[in-house]
């Protein structure tokens, strides 16, 4: 008997025992149950799903990035602008040696340019790896960002070299019919154009719509920040600036192709070279980009219309985002809608107090000429037309009073349904505070210490 006694009493020791590691494993082993607030279960729960990303090392990772993006932006600004220099130079064929050494400081440029986008891409990756988005071991020819840097790095390789110095490219120019030559630099100087494209680039990712936060915003909508995002963003807050630096950026930088393509059939005539001058170039972009094309201007070589055409193609855009842009600032919003409608009760009420006032002015004057007897069939006649016209105006002006009365009450009903609405929503907060509290409760039964919930004013 004191056998089974003390083996009973073991068993029920064990089972104690067992229940309370049970308890301690309840309680210990989910983490978000140690948290008092929803943000800490959820910050918790997301570290065990992959992790948070840490706060300091990704911003100091996009500080890195946008400072490769600036330095590579002062390579690419710096060389296009000793291009323009060296074109002018090589073109009038004089001070060759100046031209050389500008060639010379855009080629040694380039390469450091090269080797900085492959650092800016290689920065970019680090940064994308201390958001978790890529992991720790991917490599760039690993990822889709080689097709892009590719890409940047043949179009950072055209430049005008001074391997190429004095070489030409002959061609015939039917307007002229005579036969006219490009310098091999003048072309890759017109083709280094497309670089502007990352300066653009460049400048976007300065603005406040391309940071680390903006990235943080745009994944819990799962939507991506990138550069599309930044000009839509920018659209939508200053449209009328954003798309007068696009369109004055455009007709500068197509000018100066324009320029480039049309300035060799100066060598043959240099009276008839109208697209040569600067100034004559831009008014021939600004008419052609406003889809105006007056004929004054136009480009006479192969290369020149191919400028063009590409001008006629953003022209028509440019101008399509001004006209939404223009009809979107003229929508009339609700609570203006709301102001309009009584305003317009307003003025139809006045209107309809003055044709009553008429009617009646009109009634007693008839009534008191018919009482004296001084009135002729002509004046009479005359008197019952002004009051028939003002009673007409009079029936009108009351009409279209009740018209918008109707209307303002169908708004009223609308800000009405509103109203319910939000108090529906108000209900559904109050239940979830009701819930809140209930998890509360479960989570002090556990035995979990959490803070007592605050409700807010």
């Amino acid at each position: 008997m004191k056998g089974r006694k003390h083996s009973q009493s073991g068993k029920v020791s064990e089972r104690s025992s067992r229940r309370q590691l049970e308890n301690e494993q309840l309680v210990n082993k989910p983490d978000f149950l140690k948290a008092a607030t929803l943000g800490q279960i959820f910050v918790v729960c997301t570290q065990q799903l992959g992790g948070l990303e840490d706060g300091k090392i990704t911003k100091l990772q996009f500080r890195k990035f946008l400072m490769t993006e600036q330095i590579c932006f002062v390579f690419n600004l710096m060389g296009l602008g000793l291009s323009v220099m060296q074109y002018d130079l090589e073109f009038e064929e004089e001070n060759e040696d100046i031209s050389n050494w500008l060639l010379w400081i855009i080629f040694i440029s380039t390469l450091a340019l090269l080797v900085l986008t492959v650092l800016r891409y290689q920065q970019h990756m680090n940064w994308l790896k201390s958001r978790k988005q890529i992991s720790q071991n991917d490599k760039i020819w690993q990822t889709e960002q080689w097709y892009p840097l590719l890409i940047e790095l043949i179009i950072y390789c055209v430049v005008p070299y001074p391997f190429t110095i004095g070489m030409r490219v002959y061609f015939y120019n039917s307007f002229q019919d005579a036969t006219a030559y490009y310098h091999v630099n003048e072309i890759l100087a017109l083709f280094m154009i497309t670089r502007t494209v990352f300066i653009f680039r460049t400048i976007l990712a300065q603005t406040f719509w391309y940071s680390n936060r903006t990235q943080r915003v745009c994944n819990l909508y799962a939507c991506e920040g990138n550069y599309m995002f930044v000009a839509k963003s920018l659209m939508r807050t200053s449209p009328y600036i954003s798309q007068f630096i696009a369109l004055v950026s455009l007709i500068g930088i197509f000018g100066y192709g324009v320029r480039i393509c049309e300035n060799p059939l100066a060598r043959n005539d240099p009276a008839n070279n109208n697209l040569g001058r600067y100034a004559n170039a831009l008014w021939n972009i600004i008419i052609t980009i406003t889809t105006v094309g007056y004929g004054d201007f136009y480009t006479r070589t192969d290369l020149g219309r191919f400028v063009i055409f590409v001008v006629c193609i953003l022209g028509i855009f440019v101008i399509s985002v001004m006209v939404v842009t223009l009809i979107n600032s003229l929508v009339i919003s609700t609570l203006e809608s709301h102001a309009i409608t009584v305003l317009e009760r307003i003025q139809l009420r006045s209107n309809l107090t003055k044709s009553a006032s008429q009617v009646v002015l009109y009634s007693l004057k008839i009534h008191v000429a018919l009482k004296k007897g001084n009135l002729s069939k002509v004046q009479l006649k005359l008197l019952l037309i002004k009051l028939r016209k003002n009673l007409n105006d009079f029936k009108i002006s009351r009409r279209k009073y009740r018209n918008k009365q109707d209307v303002g009450n169908m708004n009223e009903e609308i800000t009405n349904q509103f109203s319910l609405l939000k108090s529906d929503f108000s209900e559904v907060i109050e239940k979830q505070k009701g819930l809140l509290l209930q998890n509360q409760d479960i989570m002090n039964k556990l035995g979990v210490e959490a803070k007592p919930y605050i409700s807010s004013p």
